[in-house]
């Protein structure tokens, strides 16, 4: 702003107040002796007397801000004193046309000042019983940005997360939709800030962005978008939102991590058979879902660039908009229960992933199950399905389109598919371990190649003497030639066995 747009006559101290409109200002950084104006956005109250004592006070200073007063000046006399120097071009100036002493002024300055600090204070710790009360009652992240955007007239508010998604707004136009300002979606995706910012937009807007992290990992954004510049009172108040968001924040975590951990010692119990069919049943009503009704198990499985607690969390939400989530880990791998079985939820959370940049997130659908007892086979079945996906990283795949070995997922794992696996493979299996050679990987690269040496070799890197080599062992050892058409089919589904075995479900 320049000096002569800044300049403006102050009867009394109160005119100040109001002009600046500046709540959070400290009583500390109102002076009346030039020596004590550091340039850091002072308020320098003189007399005509001491004006040029602080404008050379001002010249000594490499990039003055503040506000310069003079008291007992006259109107016709101001303009040209004040605004001659070039020294004052980056201060706000003003003057006080009556003939009052600059210490009186700067008393009555600061017991103004003190009284709007209390009156700000107030404001600050009700909207902040507000917040704390609304979260502890269970108040949305909408709620939250409702109660302190009310605080700064005309400023649409959002919860942007890390990954530049909007999780939830609020508008005081009462809009449903709002879209992140332009300039401001690639830094809410990589460098969210930490500290809050306030910023000019292009189309001459402001934003004010507001990190808000947990436990050294920051979660989003609150960003409130208006026509104008909050003032530091104001900026004051919109802060109170990460509190509230923080506390939320660890509300909810200490919530997900009881319910995942019941939710996964009750997957395994169904998996270990720990667990009869009726306590299983009584186990699945308690978390919300009736097995007459109908239900499927997914299974997600995730590759190492995809944030795991994250990719949780965001499940969980999903499930929770359409019926109780029932999420759990187990094995390397997310679980979901999901109910009615033609639920939207795999294809709701794969379209979410995506948009957040995670590509490598793929998703495994068993079949229909009808009571608790099918549980263990429909986790078997999920598991299977997300671990037999090959290319197809990034998509929903559910067991009946695996053939075989979605056929053999359904069998009994200890009592049909150990024994028969055993009696092919056990062999090598332990001789792989006594001696440290690779003849089952060798004969799973045989198999998935086709049952041809050339490809077989090419993928494990081996000559193709070696392959046959390593095949002609396996027969040694096995008695039964895995090239030989007798044998092929029996050697492809005892190795399809061993793989689910492996898979530990």
């Amino acid at each position: 702003m320049s000096s002569s747009a800044a300049l403006s006559a102050l009867e009394h101290p109160t005119t100040f107040i109001q002009k600046t409109a500046d709540a959070a200002l400290p009583v500390e950084a109102v002076a009346a002796e030039p020596s004590a104006f550091h340039g850091r956005g002072e308020i320098l109250v003189v007399d005509t007397a001491a004006l040029p004592a602080a404008l050379a006070r001002v010249r000594e200073l490499p990039r003055p801000a503040g506000t310069l007063v003079v008291v007992g000046m006259e109107t016709a006399e101001a303009r040209p004193a004040l605004t001659a120097d070039a020294a004052t071009s980056g201060l706000s100036l003003a003057y006080c046309p009556r003939p009052v002493d600059a210490v009186t002024y700067v008393r009555d300055l600061l017991r103004l000042v003190e009284t709007l600090r209390r009156t700000s204070l107030t404001r600050i710790l009700k909207l902040h019983d507000s917040l704390v009360a609304a979260v502890m009652a269970g108040a949305d992240l909408e709620t939250i940005l409702k109660l302190t955007a009310r605080q700064v007239s005309g400023f649409d508010a959002m919860f942007v997360d890390y990954t530049g998604v909007i999780v939830s707004l609020w508008s005081h136009r009462g809009r449903r939709s709002l879209s992140v300002p332009t300039e401001l979606q690639a830094v809410l995706r990589t460098s969210p800030p930490i500290d809050t910012t306030q910023i000019e937009l292009s189309d001459g807007r402001f934003a004010v962005l507001v990190g808000v992290g947990l436990h050294d990992q920051v979660e989003g954004s609150i960003v409130y978008v208006g026509d104008r510049r909050l003032t530091s009172a104001e900026l004051v108040l919109v802060e109170r939102a990460r509190s509230a968001m923080l506390l939320r924040f660890a509300r909810e975590k200490s919530r997900r991590d009881a319910q995942r951990s019941t939710v996964e010692q009750f997957l395994r119990a169904a998996v270990d058979g720990s667990m009869n069919h009726g306590e299983l049943a009584l186990a699945l009503r308690g978390l919300g879902l009736e097995p007459a009704e109908g239900y499927r198990v997914l299974a997600v499985r995730l590759d190492r660039s995809t944030p795991e607690i994250r990719a949780f969390t965001l499940l969980e939400d999903i499930a929770a908009a359409s019926t109780r989530p029932i999420v759990g880990g187990l094995q390397g791998k997310i679980f979901c229960l999901v109910q009615p079985v033609d639920s939207t939820v795999p294809e709701t959370f794969l379209e979410a992933c995506q948009a957040r940049g995670w590509k490598g997130v793929t998703i495994g659908r068993s079949r229909p199950k009808t009571d608790a007892e099918s549980l263990a086979l429909a986790i078997r079945e999920s598991a299977t399905a997300s671990q037999y996906s090959g290319q197809t990283a990034g998509q929903i795949r559910d067991v009946t389109s695996l053939g075989l070995p979605g056929l053999l997922a359904g069998l009994d794992p200890q009592n049909v598919m150990r024994p028969f696996a055993d009696t092919l493979l056990g062999e090598l299996i332990s001789h792989d371990a006594a001696n440290n050679t690779e003849l089952v990987s060798t004969l799973t690269a045989f198999f998935d190649t086709g049952c041809r040496p050339g490809p077989t070799a090419e993928k494990l890197c081996i000559h193709r003497h070696t392959l046959s080599y390593r095949l002609d062992r396996v027969a040694q050892l096995t008695g039964k030639d895995p090239r030989s058409p007798e044998w092929m089919l029996s050697f492809g589904i005892a190795l399809q066995m061993h793989a689910i075995l492996q898979a530990g479900l």
